[in-house]
């Protein structure tokens, strides 16, 4: 009897201590834990909407499982969102499931009239969240003109402090690029996206000119594409 009692409490023991294992694995298999992270201020996204595309994968009321939870499907899911630039999903050793995000970072307006925008990379994505009064506005009547020659020009154009209050629209026509300011009523000419960084001072020493001196006012038009000098004309 003793045999047989301690035989029973040792089945017990492996018993109780193979459905701990077995439960122990199925926890390291459930996502505990969604963690967002966005790699800067986000402006157009929240960290819910991850959790509603983990939702949308799981069975109604089950929870997430790891071996269930294709990360790079996620991937590809969120890069879907026109205002996301990059993702990266992974699992942490307790069992959460981190998520990093980097949303696109806009440039400029691609027309008037348009929901799109551009940003660093010159790739052009569509929202309506943003105020389009914050950012200048990029005119071309042709579509095989690389954006991304376009947003070097205009982040080069930004990075000075004048222009970054001043430029309102940035435009190319007849294979030039043409700039129009806000508190200016000149037309710019700036012609090939070369030597932009003296193309903006020509315009700086002009437009600090035109502010001092009346015999400066009344052109229509001024071309920085010449070599050391501003050609200014009243048509």
């Amino acid at each position: 009897m003793k045999k047989t009692a301690v035989f029973f409490g040792l089945m017990m023991v492996l018993f109780g201590g193979t459905v701990g294992y077995f439960s122990y694995l199925a926890r390291l298999r459930e996502v505990t834990e969604v963690n967002v992270k966005f790699t800067t201020p986000p402006r157009f996204l929240e960290s819910t909407l991850v959790n509603k595309l983990l939702t949308q994968k799981s069975e109604a009321g089950s929870a997430l499982r790891k071996d269930s939870l294709d990360l790079n499907m996620l991937e590809k899911q969120l890069k879907t969102i026109p205002e996301v630039r990059n993702v990266e999903a992974y699992f942490l050793p307790e069992g959460s499931l981190f998520v990093e995000l980097t949303e696109r970072n806009p440039l400029f307006k691609a027309g008037y009239n348009s929901p799109y925008f551009v940003d660093q990379e010159g790739v052009l994505f569509g929202t309506k969240i943003l105020n389009e009064d914050n950012y200048p506005v990029f005119i071309s009547p042709t579509h095989t003109l690389s954006l991304v020659a376009t947003a070097n020009l205009i982040e080069t154009l930004l990075q000075d402090a004048f222009l970054a209050r001043e430029l309102k629209e940035v435009a190319f026509e007849n294979n030039s690029y043409w700039l129009n300011l806000k508190s200016y009523p000149f037309t710019i000419q700036m012609g090939k996206p070369t030597e932009i960084k003296e193309k903006i001072e020509k315009l700086k020493v002009f437009c600090a000119f035109q502010k001092l001196q009346d015999t400066l006012n009344g052109y229509k038009k001024i071309n920085l594409s010449y070599k050391n000098q501003v050609v200014a004309s009243t048509f």
